[in-house]
């Protein structure tokens, strides 16, 4: 398969708003320079997702900032679906991964570049049955919802009896599906919350039979603790930041935890305080501590996805798919409140 010397590229090279930030260049593809273990993929399709926008303009909470070198372009991203084009000298001796298949990868740094170059431990082969808009966006997420399942099962108490109630907020999300679908296969019984009744309808069609409330309700903290019916409620999501906090603290059992995993509503600090008449504790969970575990562990969750794509394609829902020239309407429609689903961006024909 032939391989051109360049390629079209999202760039940046410094950190800002994505519309000051972001162009479409041409950048070199060394082919000439992939080690031993790597593999070169044409990128198909890739997601948008919040946290890219996070890291590329170098928001809090996008963690530590990357400085980009002067005179250095950085390409965002780091999930995607693609064919592979080239093998390192060590990986085609492995039958499992050819020149041709399709694979979806991450952690890959630069999907939203036409080209990538990712270790081979990075990558996943995809069944001709998952197309690429559910491929694209299965791995990230799934992996911080494998990550929250971990964090959540870690802050319950000794002796864990069933039945085992978790609260979450932000239900209807990419994770907030996925985190609901992990934790009944693990035996917990989630309850669920989005912010309006309208999300509400629409995934009770996707999980029919567990309780979901909005809290656009003024009493959805009543119906919570009557939902649980006596059982206690150690564990809650976040996905929103600020306030969003405090509220879940409000309903869980004395020494619960809130594990917050993201700032979708707000940035703000909260009142450490309203933690403290059920003595919560809250603890923040990045999907950054997903690299400290073993290489086994990571493919066991990369393995996870796929079983998930295969068997629950109703989880990965596509709100948008876009042309590379548009990926300022991407991103916009990312950041948009009304958003359902992954934004795809798709690379050029």
């Amino acid at each position: 398969m032939s391989i051109p010397r360049e390629f079209k590229a999202i760039v940046q090279s410094e950190h800002g708003p994505p519309r000051k930030v972001l162009r479409i260049e041409n950048c070199p593809l060394k082919t000439d320079e992939i080690a031993a273990d790597e593999i070169i993929i044409k990128v198909r399709t890739r997601p948008i997702h919040r946290g890219d926008i996070h890291i590329l303009s170098a928001l809090p909470q996008g963690g530590p900032v990357q400085p980009i070198a002067p005179g250095t372009l950085r390409v965002p991203g780091f999930e995607g679906v693609g064919t592979i084009v080239r093998l390192g000298s060590d990986v085609k001796t492995r039958e499992s991964l050819r020149e041709g298949e399709r694979v979806a990868f991450f952690p890959v740094n630069g999907s939203w570049g036409e080209y990538v170059i990712a270790n081979q431990h990075s990558l996943l082969p995809v069944p001709d049955s998952i197309p690429d808009e559910i491929a694209a966006q299965m791995l990230v997420n799934t992996v911080t919802a494998s990550v929250l399942i971990k964090a959540g099962h870690n802050s319950l108490k000794p002796p864990i009896t069933p039945p085992v109630y978790i609260l979450q907020n932000a239900a209807a999300s990419g994770v907030g599906r996925l985190l609901t679908r992990i934790a009944l296969d693990r035996g917990a019984v989630p309850i669920r919350l989005v912010r309006s009744e309208k999300s509400a309808e629409r995934l009770r069609s996707v999980f029919p039979g567990l309780p979901i409330y909005s809290t656009s309700d003024g009493d959805w903290k009543k119906r919570v603790r009557n939902a649980v019916a006596g059982h206690r409620l150690e564990v809650a999501f976040d996905a929103l930041g600020g306030k969003a906090i405090e509220e879940l603290a409000e309903v869980l059992d004395d020494g619960g935890t809130v594990i917050n995993f993201g700032s979708l509503e707000s940035n703000a600090g909260i009142n450490i305080y309203a933690l403290a008449p059920n003595s919560v504790a809250l603890k923040s969970v990045l999907i950054m501590s997903w690299f400290r575990l073993s290489q086994e562990e990571r493919h066991q969750d990369l393995e996870l996805a796929l079983n998930l794509a295969t068997k629950h394609p109703e989880l990965f829902d596509v709100s948008g798919e876009y042309g590379f020239s548009d990926f300022q309407k991407a991103i916009e429609h990312v950041s948009s409140p009304a958003k359902s689903g992954i934004v795809l961006l798709k690379s050029p024909e």
